[in-house]
């Protein structure tokens, strides 16, 4: 009976053993799951993502205006009009590393309105209005000379046109080189129907951001959404002199993409850039196209420096 009942026990202490081995058997096995998300994907989907929650979201057709040229009168614009517009200011910042944390002032708000109408009010653009002007007021006219302006776009479209930078006369991207200010903190805007104002100046003595990144480019390094993929790219960063700067760039097949520098003076605008227009640029393409920048010889107090980076252009 002793000897039987020892038998039962050694059994069960065996089957216990087998059991608890076959069960940490399956936990290696587990451990073998090969199903973790690849790091190019999740960054791909958060920057599809943050394009369509904040960029894409953020297109305000009409600013709300309550105002009147015929009585030069400023008017107010809505609050979802200005907020979107900070949304998109900030969207484009938050893609080069910047902070995304512009906020608007209230008097420089109440100038740039005043700016809008009097634009408005004569039918053309004008950083330095004479007083012979219709609607003419003082803070319009300060308002002009310390902003960003523009005709024939939506609130938001403005600030789009502002990164584009298209046209012979804005070959530095000035204001691009604004929105992208490496310091600015505080702006202010005003918008008609169709014509904008965005204050950008006054903010040269604020300190340098200690999250400060290394360079600021547009299009941004890594992946990028095609429609904001213009034919202007920029290179900048705080006190470089790019005098002597070249720039190349190669496919994702490593040919040679031409480029020509269109701007490489410290003209006062932000933070020093050099400007160029790559060609061939495909931002058509169903597959995403990725191309290597280098910036050779770039001037950092007398030190003479390189930046790579890769831009991958993806369809939204």
């Amino acid at each position: 009976m002793r000897d039987n009942k020892f038998k039962i026990l050694l059994f069960a202490l065996l089957l216990g053993i087998y059991l608890g081995s076959c069960k940490k058997d399956d936990v290696v096995t587990d451990d073998t799951d090969d199903t973790q998300e690849d790091p190019e994907a999740v960054e791909r989907a958060r920057v599809l993502s943050e394009y369509n929650t904040y960029y894409v979201a953020s297109e305000a057709s009409n600013s709300g205006w309550t105002g009147n040229t015929s009585t030069c009168t400023p008017g107010t614009i809505s609050a979802d009009a200005m907020n979107k517009a900070l949304i998109r200011i900030n969207y484009f910042r938050r893609c080069v590393g910047l902070n995304s944390d512009i906020t608007f002032d209230a008097t420089k708000n109440g100038k740039c309105q005043e700016a809008a109408l009097m634009l408005n009010a004569n039918g053309t653009l004008s950083h330095t209005p004479p007083n012979t002007w219709s609607c003419w007021t003082q803070n319009g006219s300060d308002a002009c000379g310390s902003s960003n302006i523009a005709m024939g776009y939506s609130i938001t479209g403005s600030i789009s046109a502002y990164m584009n930078d298209f046209g012979s006369s804005n070959k530095p991207v000035g204001h691009r080189r604004w929105v992208l200010y490496s310091k600015a903190k505080v702006m202010g805007i005003g918008h008609t129907s169709t014509y904008n104002a965005l204050w950008v100046m006054g903010n040269s003595s604020n300190p340098v951001p200690s999250n400060m990144p290394a360079f600021i480019p547009w299009p941004p390094k890594g992946y990028v959404p095609a429609p904001l993929v213009y034919a202007r790219w920029s290179f900048s960063k705080r006190l470089a002199d790019f005098t002597n700067t070249t720039v190349s760039m190669t496919d994702g097949s490593g040919n040679a993409v031409p480029c020509t520098i269109v701007s490489n003076t410290d003209d006062g605008y932000g933070d020093n850039t050099i400007v160029w227009e790559p060609t061939g640029i495909n931002t058509t393409s169903a597959s995403d196209v990725p191309y290597n920048v280098t910036v050779s010889h770039v001037n950092i107090n007398g030190n003479d420096s390189t930046y790579t980076y890769k831009v991958t252009i993806i369809k939204p």
